[in-house]
């Protein structure tokens, strides 16, 4: 460890290893390696819109492959809405969004078939629904 000698004869860290110290820890102790993997992950997640009216969901695809899925979902509706999927290995339900609002909810999907609704209140009921088969 480099150490700078002050007036004194006291010792402290060089200001440069203080630096890459704090730097490491916020990393969790390596620079570099964190950022190639969470490029990675957000590669493999493929993104589907998802735009929600009264009483209506539409989806951007309804062709999709097994792995990571983020929903982008789009309230453009006048009342809350939200998004909730079930199916193989998957119950998963977004936050509520009020009208002109978005959020997200991310999932990883197997082959099989998936219902999604919405879950307010009696969205679903009213036809805010629809089922997409992962191939």
């Amino acid at each position: 460890m480099s150490v700078a000698l002050l007036r004194g004869g006291t010792r402290r860290p060089a200001a440069g290893l203080v630096v890459a110290a704090v730097t490491l820890a916020a990393y969790g102790g390596t620079i570099g390696a964190a950022a190639p993997q969470a490029q990675a992950q957000a590669r493999a997640s493929t993104s589907v819109v998802v735009t929600e009216t009264e009483f209506h969901l539409a989806l951007s695809t309804a062709h999709l492959q097994p792995g990571a899925h983020t929903f982008r979902i789009r309230n453009a509706g006048h009342v809350p809405h939200g998004l909730s999927i079930k199916g193989p290995h998957v119950a998963a339900t977004s936050a509520i969004i009020p009208p002109g609002g978005r959020t997200s909810l991310s999932v990883t999907l197997r082959k099989g078939t998936y219902h999604l609704w919405c879950p307010v209140d009696a969205h679903r009921a009213h036809g805010m629904a629809t089922t997409i088969k992962v191939r």
